[in-house]
């Protein structure tokens, strides 16, 4: 075995077992919360997801349309962990998302600088985060954690980029994150239009032929991109837009008023304005001798910093979503140049210095990611995921059927009925010698196909925006049958063409046109 493959072996070793230690630390302290049981039932509802968006036998049988609002594609594999076990899947699911957190961060760190050294250190600050951890033990929102693991990609994609190298990696990145969490996207594509502007300093961009192909290429991204994600942005815009649904703004912490509240004396004050001096002197150090990448990241942080501290307020638009993605962004910047600068304070010594310097660094965030969980107050652990009901959860998602506490109501009045789910099939038995109006708990979505007594029936919404029915004197057999509607279909359909297509445009054809030579000669 060659020492480039000895190499990788002893990496997937660390990151495997640092991955471990991450997860053991979760499954024994995090709090077992509702948002932990969204998660579950987030992931089980996803059984019949390419069929159907509406899955009748979680959500409290209400036909939540969660996955018509929030993108599912990159949570699809948790769906398998979870249906062989509950518990060890959705624990083993974290294990794998932060062992390619590693990976990813590690490799696209390593094509970017070509510093082995610096891409591990670089990998284990941006895993081991302060922000991450808290995505994870605290917030614990599936979504916000597993988009991390493509944010590098999507930055290394936008170095090449700019650099007229490939468009392929940023449209990937992009894809994969506005399959995940869409306001990351946003931000990505945020941060990434300044660039432009700083290009200008660049000596490559100097001629109208850069600026021709950098043309052709964000064409390239922004097209790929939007067909890629038509499955989500499709269906997403279609439900939405006639509603005019709003999502109720997020709170954020407040750190000026922390700051304000520490109540620091006069020397603190002092000295912690001499460490700020420090750190800027030694920042502006790290400017002047890193190339013109880093100088780039570094000049994105300041802008990233003032929108975590002091959010802007923009009208007809909720920026208070889109700042934990800002804060990710810099959790990521942040760590790219922590690793840059422990490197060049490091350079003149022997490797095996450098060595000893992440041995410490891994050991370091290690022990405050212990200590950190150590101080989770939790009222109960994952191993009470076994006494949950997942099927009745229920979760508002922008579902007015959630508010009708799954309660049948024949002419504005509680009422008796037996029904069964199948995945996205629902069967209801109702009997009334009178003719009644039957407001069932069931979301009202363009995809339902009714049927009253094996006979296509007329509905409408109800008060609630359920769908109401008008029955028949006697026995009643109502049977909803749901699948995709005809936006849904053609603009998944689009992405999966926009998928291979991307695919095809990804593949390295120096490689095959080596082969096909091999071959032939």
């Amino acid at each position: 075995m060659s020492s480039r493959s000895w190499k990788k072996v002893i990496l997937g070793i660390i990151f495997l077992a640092l991955s471990l230690f991450y997860t053991i630390l979760f499954f024994q302290r995090v709090n077992f919360n509702d948002v932990t049981i969204f998660n579950i039932v987030h992931l089980k509802s996803l059984a019949n997801i390419f069929s159907s968006p509406i899955n009748f036998d979680y959500w409290s049988h209400t036909g939540s349309l969660i996955n018509v609002f929030s993108p599912w594609l990159t949570i699809l594999p948790g769906w398998i962990f979870v249906k062989i076990n509950v518990l060890y899947g959705y624990v083993f699911y974290l294990l794998l998302i932060t062992f390619l957190t590693f990976v990813s961060s590690y490799y696209f760190m390593n094509k970017f600088s070509k510093d082995t050294l610096e891409s591990i250190l670089f990998s284990v600050i941006y895993t081991f985060s302060f922000n991450r951890f808290m995505l994870v033990f605290q917030n614990q929102r599936l979504e916000n954690y597993l988009v991390l693991m493509f944010l590098p990609m999507v930055y290394y994609g936008a170095f090449q980029f700019y650099q007229n190298k490939g468009w392929q990696n940023l449209t990937w990145g992009l894809v994969l994150i506005g399959w995940t969490a869409p306001y990351m996207a946003l931000a990505v594509v945020a941060t990434l239009i300044p660039v432009f502007i700083m290009m200008i300093f660049l000596r490559k961009s100097h001629q109208w032929k850069y600026w021709g192909q950098l043309l052709l290429n964000t064409l390239k991204v922004a097209a790929f991109s939007l067909a890629a994600m038509a499955g989500f942005i499709g269906p997403l815009l279609f439900e939405q837009l006639p509603t005019k649904m709003l999502q109720n703004p997020i709170r954020h912490f407040n750190y000026v008023n922390w700051f304000n509240g520490i109540g620091f004396t006069m020397m603190q004050k002092y000295l912690l304005l001499g460490i700020s001096g420090l750190g800027l002197l030694l920042l502006a150090m790290v400017f002047l001798k890193s190339s013109f990448s880093y100088k780039v990241i570094m000049l994105e942080i300041i802008p990233l910093v003032c929108l975590v501290i002091a959010p802007l307020q923009i009208q007809y638009f909720d920026i208070s979503r889109v700042v934990p993605a800002f804060q990710s962004i810099l959790d990521l910047f942040i760590a790219i140049i922590l690793s840059r600068i422990v490197i060049l304070v490091f350079q003149e010594v022997p490797s095996i210095w450098k060595l000893v310097v992440i041995i410490l660094s891994i050991v370091g965030l290690s022990s405050v990611i212990y200590v950190k969980t150590n101080q989770i107050q939790a009222t109960q652990t994952l191993v009470n995921s076994s006494n949950v009901d997942y099927s009745k959860f229920v979760w508002n998602y922008h579902d007015q059927a959630t508010k009708g506490q799954n309660k049948f109501l024949a002419n504005n009045r509680s009422a008796q009925v037996s029904f069964y789910t199948h995945a996205n099939d629902y069967w209801i038995q109702y009997y009334n010698p009178q003719s009644v109006e039957l407001d069932l708990p069931v979301q009202l979505y363009s995809g339902n196909k009714v049927q009253l007594n094996n006979e296509p029936v007329k509905i409408k919404a109800s008060k609630r925006n359920t769908i109401q029915l008008h029955t028949n004197p006697g026995k009643n057999i109502i049977e909803i049958h749901v699948q995709y509607n005809w936006i849904a279909i053609i603009s998944l359909l689009f992405s999966l063409v926009s998928l291979i297509a991307l695919g095809y445009c990804s593949l390295d054809r120096k490689t095959f046109k080596w082969k096909k030579l091999s071959e032939n000669g």
